[in-house]
């Protein structure tokens, strides 16, 4: 060890206060970056484990193409009990597990069909849990999963009537639970059983699947001989590959790309902070580093030895926010009962590393300044020497330069699509590298416009608080730009998901303004009949319904072109909405065309066409041309007298139905399951649900990017909780002459609130003026979702958090400053 890098060593031992203010940036970045790698790792393997439908113990599954029930066009690509068989004899298998599957209505669970899984349920290739009683072992038992059987009725010992449709015909059962147990997410809400009961109860010709688990030998080789025996018409693959594909590790691999980029920003704010910190230490040290150059020390050596204090600072920090985020990791896993976390420690001696080079490269520029510092120097009586605010022309016309490029990208920007987004980073990163450059500057004029408010607002403490700040202009310049970027992110988040929601709402208010459809095959039987919707209609909690009638039917335009299409018969006027913004237009006589279908007959508004269909023709008047996206108005829509001329027969196929309660959609839930008959041949809809589950979806993503982008704002607070802790430093003397005079604790605790109060607003104005104009430009990039909007409500409060944040940061700072005795800060000069 040289002898001023001994001397650096023992610099940080005496005074670990240094290490302290350096590093407390640093270990909050290490935290986030340690933390993203382990939270990524772990929720890889737990996605594994608990997501993929295939155990660990299954080397090998063989797929059959073949849909399995009597109607399929290939049912001998099934596996039959032959082909099992023949797996069964393989040199290298110890064991085959058939699996059948298919789906089923269960009375009392609504009229969504559930999967119906036949598979092992036991041994080494099972890959369910039991959470209460025993697996289904004797015939006419299912095993529920966890999602199915927590719901009312749905328990261990009941006696629930399950339908399958077989040969096109409902055929209920009548099963007992035995079981609720812990599934792969994968498998959703499913009953399980024996693989001979499903398949019994499905009448399928053969399994879908079959479960390979070798004896040891590499699953490749198990792989090997499979193929040879089937041959290529059925498909198998390793156990590990369709975990490895199933366990959702492309989603995985944009969460962490999407939590590196946030880390990524929070390290270099961090690094803007680091650097300012070095700069002032350095210049505070300047006196020493003199000395030192007067006994001999080269400026080469000056340099080394300020850095390996840097690297000795991100070293500390790097290991401590590597172990922090372990141990929270270990904390939150055991608390969710997930068992211990996934430690990447490669991954983690990487987040030290970037930490050690992060801390060097932010002290690089004040290590080179310090290197240059002269002997002479030493000479100096003063204590602190101010760091020289001016900005220079050079850097003056790379500031101005950095904002005009970000002016113009944001111009190219207004184009929509990835260019939108592409020239929204470009226009942000040039205009936050813009005010950096020129926020000493920036820092001073504003200071100057504003000294009377704040006077008048805040008497001496404020006009003090404004002083101090502009006395370091650059320092507060770096702090004021990183909670600015912070805080611009803030607000780009907050104006692109409003505006999203609101668009997004206005588009499932159009396609589907109704809370509940009911539809059935557009051709055979009708279950729908005239005593089911009269059923449905006499429900208290159904608002209106309206009925539709479909036939296949031959429109021909004016100018003779003919199309085929579907002819709906519906009388929308209890739900006006479903005509869009042309409601009340659908009158006797006149139809509604979709787009599509009048682009095909080339026909315009008020026009006639000519409809016909095996039973009759029909003459009709166009009256308006809707969207293709309206479902329930077709390809051509008449009211129910006009469309009984073309179809006089033809049954109910759909019903929408609105809610009386339209904020509670799932109040319908339980009565269309109480009015409608159980029949496979029902599909049920909630548009309701799906709009209020987007605005979840929605509310979801928000507090996830915002958590995200407060990586920046904690930095940035960290910075000013730095900042002020080396202004009361530096004004030690500074602040015992006041107290000398006069002033008191309070007073003084009241300069330095009012100075983190300042900051927090000086960055809150611009932070929030950029984050309005990039969610904008971002939302312009989405297409079809109309205009934007604001949310002014959570603007304002952005607005107000801002200075209310940098005070919570100014508490211990202001603490500190309040507690030295006058008498002992004087005998600092």
């Amino acid at each position: 060890m040289s002898g001023l890098t001994a001397v650096a060593v023992r610099q940080i031992r005496t005074r670990p206060s240094r290490l302290l203010l350096t590093g407390c940036t640093l270990l909050v970045t290490a935290f986030f970056l340690a933390g993203s790698v382990v939270f990524t790792a772990t929720l890889k393997r737990q996605v594994t484990d608990e997501l993929s439908p295939v155990a660990e113990g299954t080397d090998v599954v063989v797929a059959a193409d073949g849909t399995g029930d009597g109607e399929s066009a290939d049912a001998g690509r099934l596996l039959d009990d032959a082909r099992l068989k023949r797996l069964r004899a393989l040199d290298g298998v110890s064991e085959v597990q058939p699996v059948a599957t298919g789906s089923v209505l269960v009375k009392g669970a609504g009229r969504s069909p559930y999967p119906l899984v036949g598979t092992a349920l036991s041994g080494t290739q099972s890959v369910v849990r039991v959470l209460r009683g025993t697996l289904p072992h004797g015939p006419g038992e299912v095993a529920l999963t966890s999602a199915l059987g927590d719901r009312p009725g749905l328990h261990v010992g009941s006696r629930i009537t399950v339908v399958a449709e077989t040969q096109g015909a409902p055929r209920p059962l009548t099963v007992t639970v035995s079981a609720v147990v812990q599934a792969p997410a994968a498998l959703g809400a499913a009953l399980l059983t024996t693989p001979v009961d499903a398949r019994s109860w499905l009448h399928t010709r053969g399994w879908q699947q079959a479960l390979v688990r070798g004896d040891g030998r590499p699953a490749t080789q198990v792989l090997s001989e499979v193929r040879a025996a089937l041959g290529a018409r059925l498909t198998a693959r390793t156990g590990a590959e369709l975990r490895a594909g199933e366990g959702g590790n492309s989603w995985i691999g944009t969460l962490s790309a999407l939590l590196t980029a946030f880390v990524v920003v929070a390290l270099l704010a961090g690094a803007v902070i680091v650097s300012t910190t070095y700069r002032v230490l350095l210049v505070r040290d300047q006196r020493r580093l003199a000395l030192l150059r007067c006994v001999g020390a080269r400026p080469g050596q000056v340099l080394r030895s300020v850095l390996a204090q840097a690297a000795f600072s991100g070293l500390v920090a790097g290991i401590l926010g590597a172990l922090a985020a372990v141990g929270c990791a270990a904390a939150v896993t055991a608390a969710a009962r997930l068992g211990s976390p996934a430690v990447p420690v490669p991954s983690l001696l990487g987040c030290v590393l970037v930490s050690v080079l992060t801390s060097v490269a932010a002290a690089a520029p004040a290590a080179r300044a310090a290197a240059r510092t002269p002997p002479v120097a030493a000479l100096s009586t003063a204590a602190v020497r101010d760091v020289p605010d001016r900005i220079g022309r050079t850097r003056a016309v790379t500031g101005w330069l950095c904002l005009t490029g970000a002016s113009l990208c944001a111009a190219a920007a207004t184009g929509g699509g990835d260019v939108a987004v592409i020239g929204a980073v470009a226009s942000g990163t040039a205009a936050f590298g813009g005010l950096l450059t020129l926020g000493p500057a920036l820092v001073r004029r504003t200071a100057a416009a504003g000294r009377r408010p704040v006077r008048a607002a805040a008497g001496l403490a404020g006009t003090l608080a404004l002083r101090n700040l502009s006395r370091a202009a650059r320092r507060t310049a770096a702090c004021a730009v990183v909670l600015s970027l912070g805080l611009t992110m803030v607000s780009t988040v907050l104006v692109t998901l409003a505006s999203v929601q609101h668009g997004m709402d206005r588009r499932l208010a159009h396609r589907d303004p109704v809370d509940a459809v009911v539809a059935v095959p557009p051709t055979g039987r009708s279950v729908l009949t005239p005593a089911v919707v009269d059923a449905v209609r006499d429900l208290p909690e159904t608002a209106a319904v309206v009925t539709v009638a479909k036939a296949d039917g031959e429109a021909t335009g004016a100018r003779g072109r003919h199309q085929e299409g579907d002819i709906h018969g519906i009388d929308p006027s209890a739900v006006p909405a479903l005509l869009g913004r042309h409601g009340g237009q659908l009158r006797p006589g006149r139809a509604a065309l979709s787009a599509t279908m009048a682009t095909a007959l080339g026909t315009r508004a008020g026009e006639r066409i000519s409809l016909r269909t095996p039973d009759a023709s029909f003459s009709v008047r166009v009256s308006m041309i809707h969207p293709d996206t309206s479902e329930a108005l077709g390809d051509v829509a008449l009211l129910p007298q006009d469309f009984a001329h073309l179809a006089p027969n033809s049954p109910t196929r759909a019903l929408y139905i609105t809610a009386v309660d339209r904020s509670d959609p799932a109040s319908l839930r339980a009565p269309l399951d109480t009015a409608l008959p159980l029949d496979p041949s029902l599909h049920l809809s909630y548009p309701g649900e799906e709009r209020r589950s987007t605005q979840q979806s929605i509310d979801r993503l928000r507090l996830l990017a915002l958590g995200l982008v407060s990586l920046t704002i904690l930095v940035a607070l960290v910075g000013v909780a730095v900042t002020l802790t080396l202004s009361v430093t530096e004004r030690t003397g500074e602040n015992g002459v006041l107290r000398a005079i006069g002033m008191t604790g309070s007073g003084l605790r009241s300069v330095l609130a009012w100075e983190a109060a300042l900051v927090g607003l000086y960055a809150a104005v611009p932070g929030l003026a950029l984050g309005i104009a990039y969610g904008l430009l971002l939302f312009g990039a989405l297409p079809d979702l109309g205009s934007a909007t604001i949310p002014y409500g959570q603007l304002i409060l952005t607005l107000l958090a801002a200075p209310a944040l940098a005070l919570a940061a100014s508490v211990l700072p202001a603490s500190r400053s309040a507690s030295v005795s006058p008498i002992l800060a004087l005998r600092t000069e």
